[in-house]
């Protein structure tokens, strides 16, 4: 922290430099009367339009609001407020002031002071609203910021501007929105229809024959859902093949041509109306709220995946102010040197438990396929499997991300948003899921939090190098798990101690930007993610060598694998707890935690899975498979695509920086959780549930 002679050399210069604004001297709690003639007395001349860089346009406009009455626009400038000395560099101004004014717009201007007067070596983020004339572009407004801030003695600047105007005159609904609407709105009269079309026809069957019901008949799923982030929609029942009775085999085979077309036309009926079917939702909804588990399934998953996803959720919301700007930065800070806060620090474990069910989900139910199939499958439908299972979801909520969400929000945070911008240009490396790799920085992703899936699909896309070899070789199979394991752990204690990261991140300080960051060289590629994958691989062979009940464990050794596991995920989240209050670690600290922590979290799930499959979870396996987790469970995918744009609707509608506190973010929280999960039931039953039943129609069984 600064000391107190910092502190107001700091305030000092703070306010003269927003004092000395190309258009506000930010004079406070004055009326209009009295704000045009100080203002008029203190102005910077800006008639250098070649030193300033600023179109001439925008210059005669600024020229003018220097000579006449516009209080208005003046007011609506960001100024300094109380919570100065706490960190509070988020002076926004008055949005829907500056809104209402015919001739201007307003912009938010996000910069990083990185000196002040004597004080040097910290670097503080700054939001500044500028309340602009129309004429004056983005490019305007970053000029004029830059010519004026060097103006100041000892004030320095890092070259980050990044001015974002709403647009004016209102932006109206563009084509790209009508289509998405179109799209949405067929989708819902679909579902509409099909369940219409579904009560009429289950009451005339049921009129006709009491007996006749073709919804009891659920096609077989071709192939398993291996994504963590996907189950199956309830227990599958296999249709046998049409085969002729002992009645009809003492028929006489010659039938006439009336028969055969009566029977392609029933046959025809039947697909179609199973077709029509998938939307409906007499059909969707009772699987959505099923708490039955699918024959072989493992229980306590469901469990795991949803609070994997609640604290997913609430790093995100958590995250949020930190991104965006506080009023009180010094209480974030005081939050992370609380030690029980290091839950909501290293909640990116989650995605870890993640990657973890994934590999165990994806060996344990392929191994047990290929048993069936004496190890005959046809790899192309089971990447054609899951690349349909993933993609119409995500192709959906970037539609909807990039073409309605702009609408969905008013103020000052709203055009800060500006991933919306990429999409356009990057949209095609989510689809192709290379988007952790392209673009090379990750803040320029389309999505940026579908990183996840890129990663979650190159693992699925090399499993079968594994998974062949774990069936015919096992010994081969898991060699390559050792190696693959020990490859990723020291690429990533390698790329530590080159790009001497720490092993830990405060969300709340600013830190002078380099060019490469944790997120592009490790947070998001998948040779230092893979270690929790590989584990869950190795547990799922194990599960498909040894069925439940086959193992048994010595109650002591049982007892020792719970205090094992506990304290080796004790330690991956609570270790770096020194780092939060000023005591950082050794540089070989940081590279053996970093090399070591996504293995070792892989481990400790892996135990609690395995103790649960096998009978010795006691009540922790019967709260993680309580069938209340199920309908939640089934929802996890649709709800982790969409929780962070219900997070960015929620930050377009705020109309000044977040305050810090404790209660505020628990209901942030919950609302956040509710809502995500309220619409990932929408996305569920209009889009994921009726392309897994089309796919069962249509692909061929496994």
């Amino acid at each position: 922290m600064l000391s107190i002679l910092q502190h107001l050399t700091l305030v000092r210069w703070l306010v003269v430099i927003l004092m000395l604004s190309c258009l506000t001297c930010f004079t406070v709690c004055l009326t209009p009367e009295m704000i045009h003639p100080m203002w008029h007395g203190r102005r910077i001349p800006v008639t250098n339009v070649q030193s300033q860089n600023i179109s001439k346009q925008c210059n005669d406009k600024l020229h003018m609001l220097t000579l006449n009455n516009s209080a208005k626009a003046l007011d609506a400038f960001g100024k300094p407020g109380a919570g100065i000395l706490v960190g509070n560099f988020n002076w926004l101004g008055h949005f829907d002031e500056c809104d209402g004014l015919k001739d201007f717009h307003y912009c938010l201007v996000d910069f990083n002071i990185s000196q002040v007067g004597e004080i040097d070596g910290i670097l503080i983020p700054m939001l500044y609203g500028v309340c602009a004339p129309q004429e004056c572009s983005e490019m305007d407004v970053l000029n004029g910021i830059e010519y004026f801030t060097d103006k100041i003695p000892g004030f320095s600047v890092v070259a980050n501007f990044q001015p974002m105007c709403a647009k004016y005159p209102h932006q109206d609904f563009d084509v790209k929105f009508y289509l998405a609407m179109t799209i949405f709105g067929l989708l819902f009269l679909l579902v509409v229809g099909s369940s219409l079309y579904h009560a009429w026809y289950h009451s005339q069957a049921c009129r006709h024959k009491p007996d006749l019901n073709p919804l009891e008949e659920t096609l077989g799923q071709p192939y398993p859902d291996t994504s963590p982030l996907m189950t199956s929609q309830g227990p599958q029942i296999h249709i046998t093949p049409d085969v002729p009775t002992n009645f009809e085999d003492k028929e006489d085979h010659s039938i006439s041509d009336g028969h055969v077309q009566a029977d392609i036309e029933s046959k025809t009926l039947k697909t179609f109306n199973e077709v029509i079917f998938s939307w409906a939702l007499p059909q969707n909804l009772p699987k959505l709220l099923s708490g039955k588990q699918a024959k072989g399934s493992i229980p306590c998953l469901h469990g795991i995946r949803v609070l994997s996803m609640l604290w997913v959720m609430l790093g995100h919301t958590f995250a949020t102010p930190a991104s965006i700007g506080t009023l009180n930065p010094e209480t974030g800070i005081n939050w992370y040197k609380r030690f029980g806060f290091l839950f909501v620090l290293n909640a990116y474990f989650s995605v870890d438990s993640f990657f973890f069910l994934s590999g165990l989900l994806v060996t344990y139910l392929t191994l047990k396929l290929m048993k069936k199939k004496q190890g005959k499958i046809p790899w192309h439908w089971f990447y054609f499997h899951r690349y349909w299972r993933l993609s119409p979801v995500l192709a959906i909520t970037m539609l909807f991300y990039v073409c309605v969400t702009p609408y969905f929000g008013h103020g000052p945070y709203a055009q800060s948003l500006g991933v919306r911008e990429l999409c356009p240009k990057y949209w095609w490396t989510n689809l192709l899921y290379i988007n952790n790799f392209y673009p090379v920085n990750s803040a320029d992703m389309c999505l940026g939090w579908v990183w996840y899936l890129a990663n979650d699909m190159q693992f699925y896309i090399i499993s079968p190098i594994i998974l062949v070899p774990l069936f015919f070789i096992p010994w081969l199979g898991l060699s390559l798990i050792a190696v693959l394991c020990a490859a990723s752990v020291s690429v990533t204690g390698i790329l530590v101690a080159v790009y001497d990261f720490p092993a830990a991140h405060k969300p709340f300080e600013t830190q002078p930007e380099t060019p490469e960051s944790f997120g592009d060289v490790i947070y998001d590629k998948p040779y230092c993610r893979i270690p929790p994958y590989l584990v869950g691989m190795l547990l799922g062979y194990v599960f498909y060598k040894y069925p439940p009940k086959s193992v048994k464990l010595n109650w002591v050794v049982a007892l020792l694998g719970w205090i094992f596991a506990c304290g080796i995920g004790y330690a991956c989240v609570y270790s770096v707890y020194g780092i939060f209050i000023g005591e950082p670690w050794p540089k070989a600290g940081n590279i053996v935690y970093e090399m070591f922590c996504r293995f070792a979290w892989g481990v400790f799930v892996a135990w609690v899975v395995f103790a649960c499959y096998y009978g010795y979870g006691g009540w922790v396996n019967s709260f993680l498979g309580h069938p209340a987790w199920a309908p939640l469970g089934r929802l996890t995918y649709s709800a982790y695509l969409l929780h962070p744009i219900i997070l960015n609707i929620f930050i377009a509608h705020q109309g000044s920086a977040f305050y810090l506190s404790l209660g505020l973010m628990a209901f942030y929280f919950a609302g956040v959780s509710l809502i995500s999960y309220g619409c990932a039931a929408i996305m569920s039953l209009m889009v994921e549930f009726p392309l897994v039943a089309l796919e069962k129609l249509f692909i061929p069984r496994g």
